[in-house]
C-alpha cells in the first residue's frame, strides 16, 4: 500500500512540474499579457524620462505596442536607486529600465556594486554626440591647434565639462591619448551642469569646453560659439554639417553619448527575443525617424547581443582609463 502511494505521489509531482513548466512556457510565448513598468533613471522632464516616453509614444504611433507602458521616474543617487530597484525584480519580464553609460561607470567609480552583469541589455536606441566648443572670438580655429599646444605642454589649456567622470571628460582624454599626450596632466574643471558650463565659456572663464552637441548648437547658430570637433564615428549632417570628426582628423576616437533599454537580470530569452524583434521594427518606422528629428537624436540601434558586447568593450576601456587617472575605486 505504501509503495502504491509513493508511486502515485511521484506521478502527481511529475504532472505538477510539467504543468508549471508548460505554464511558464506559455507565459513567455504569449508575452506580454499585462502592462510593463518602464523605469526612467532620472527625474520627470529629464533626458532619460524624455527617452522612455518617446519610445512609448513611438511604439503606439507605429502600432507596435502590444501592452501599455507605465513610466516610473527614479532619479536618485545618480541612477543607482533605479538600478537597485530593477535588480530586485530578477527574472520578471514586466520591468524595463532606461539608462546611459552610468550603467557601468558608477560601478567603476565605486558608487554602487551593481554593473552590467546585474541587468539584461535589451537594446541601445539613440545617441547624442559630444563636441569641443570655443567662443566665436577664440584664437583656436580647429581642434588640432589645441592638441598641438597640449603636446608641447599638457597643462597649457584648461577644459570645462559638466561633470566628472563623464563622456564629456572622455571626449578630452581619449583624443589626447591618441595624439600622444599624457592624460594625467590635462587640466579639466567640472561645473554644475551643461547650462552653467556654457555660461562659463561665454563669460570667458574657460577657453574650451567638451559638452553635448545639443548644448552648443543653439549658441553656434547665434554666432556666440564655434564648434571645433564632434565625437561621431562618421561626418554628421544638419546643424553639425562640416564639423570635423576625430576620425577625419586621423584620431581613432568616436564616443556615443547613448541611451539604452535594459531588463532585470535573468529574464527569459524569449522575452529578449521579443524586444529584439519589436525594437528592431520600431527603428525602421517613420514614427521613430520623426522622434529622432524632433529631439535632435541620432540612430544608434544595437540589438541585445551587439549591445551587450559593446557594453563590455566600453566598460573595459573606461575602467582602464579611470584607473590610470586614479578615479576608479
Amino acid at each position: 500500500m505504501k509503495k502504491a502511494l509513493a508511486v502515485i505521489l511521484s506521478l502527481l509531482l511529475a504532472i505538477s512540474a510539467s504543468a508549471c513548466s508548460a505554464n511558464s512556457g506559455n507565459e513567455s510565448a504569449n508575452y506580454p499579457t499585462k502592462s510593463i513598468e518602464f523605469v526612467a533613471a532620472g527625474a520627470p522632464g529629464g533626458g532619460l524620462d524624455t527617452f522612455a516616453r518617446a519610445i512609448d509614444q513611438a511604439l503606439k504611433e507605429a502600432n507596435l505596442s502590444d501592452k501599455p507602458f507605465i513610466i516610473k521616474n527614479m532619479g536618485g543617487a545618480g541612477g543607482n536607486e533605479a538600478k537597485a530597484y530593477i535588480h530586485k525584480q530578477k527574472g520578471d519580464p514586466y520591468y524595463l529600465y532606461a539608462e546611459s553609460n552610468r550603467i557601468y561607470v558608477n560601478q567603476i567609480v565605486g558608487t554602487t556594486d551593481l554593473g552590467i552583469e546585474d541587468v539584461t541589455p535589451i537594446g541601445r536606441m539613440i545617441t547624442e554626440y559630444i563636441v569641443w566648443a570655443v567662443r566665436s572670438d577664440s584664437p583656436y580655429q580647429n581642434a588640432k591647434e589645441i592638441l598641438d599646444q597640449l603636446k608641447q605642454d599638457p597643462t597649457k589649456i584648461e577644459f570645462g565639462v559638466g561633470t566628472i567622470p563623464s563622456n564629456d571628460q572622455m571626449n578630452i582624454l581619449r583624443p589626447a591619448i591618441e595624439y600622444g599626450i599624457d592624460p594625467a596632466k590635462i587640466r579639466i574643471v567640472a561645473f554644475k551642469d551643461g547650462g552653467d558650463l556654457m555660461t562659463q565659456l561665454l563669460g570667458g572663464h574657460i577657453p574650451v569646453i567638451s559638452t553635448g552637441a545639443s548644448e552648443a548648437i543653439e549658441q553656434a547658430k547665434a554666432g556666440k560659439v564655434r564648434i571645433l570637433a564632434v565625437s561621431a564615428p562618421e561626418p554628421v549632417g544638419g546643424d553639425l554639417e562640416g564639423v570635423p570628426t576625430w576620425k577625419s582628423m586621423g584620431i581613432d576616437v568616436s564616443i556615443l553619448h547613448w541611451r539604452g533599454v535594459f531588463a532585470p537580470p535573468g529574464v527569459p530569452q524569449e522575452v529578449v527575443a521579443y524586444w529584439d524583434q519589436k525594437l528592431g521594427e520600431l527603428v525602421k518606422t517613420d514614427a521613430w525617424k520623426q522622434t529622432l528629428e524632433r529631439y535632435g537624436w541620432f540612430d544608434a540601434y544595437a540589438n541585445s547581443e551587439e549591445f551587450k558586447k559593446e557594453l563590455q568593450e566600453e566598460h573595459e576601456l573606461t575602467e582602464k582609463l579611470l584607473k590610470d587617472l586614479g578615479l576608479a575605486k
